[in-house]
């Protein structure tokens, strides 16, 4: 399976932590397992080709309600699953959101218009996704913590 990372956070972290290396005009690639992995800035998006992938977007959402370091989420189903277990191991906190707006109470909204436009190309490709949004500030140890969760997630 072909992972593709599309972050909007600064990727140093991610590339040190995930053992990415720089691979020519092709940006920082690497393996995970048996897994390739792929990453993207949020400024330059990939293009998707068809096969087995799955995308997972890191990002940032303005602290308020939430505690700086949580994560929240949005994603198809089995990659929420899989989030959400790979949370409990680390006995973290996640939180579902929607990054749609809804007259639903309920609902808990998060407002980044540009990953909601590519969001609708995965879904329209059928690629499994998983937004992972780290409350502001992050720490070095929440960076960690979300290398560990990218980790758990591909594997």
């Amino acid at each position: 399976m072909r992972n593709i990372i599309y972050s909007e956070i600064a990727p140093d972290f991610l590339i040190q932590g995930l053992g990415l290396h720089l691979e020519g005009q092709s940006g920082w690639v690497g393996k995970i397992g048996r897994h390739e992995v792929a990453l993207f800035l949020a400024s330059e998006p990939p293009i998707l080709e068809d096969g087995d992938l799955q995308v997972l977007a890191i990002g940032l959402a303005p602290g308020g309600k939430f505690r700086s370091g949580d994560v929240l989420m949005a994603g198809s189903d089995e990659l929420l699953d899989r989030t959400f277990q790979a949370l409990d191991e680390m006995e973290q906190r996640g939180v579902v959101v929607s990054l749609v707006a809804s007259d639903d109470p309920s609902q808990i909204y998060v407002a980044k218009e540009p990953l909601q436009s590519e969001v609708q190309v995965w879904k329209e490709k059928k690629v499994p996704y998983i937004c992972l949004l780290m409350v502001e500030p992050i720490s070095n140890d929440d960076q960690a913590k979300l290398v560990t969760l990218v980790r758990k997630i591909m594997n």
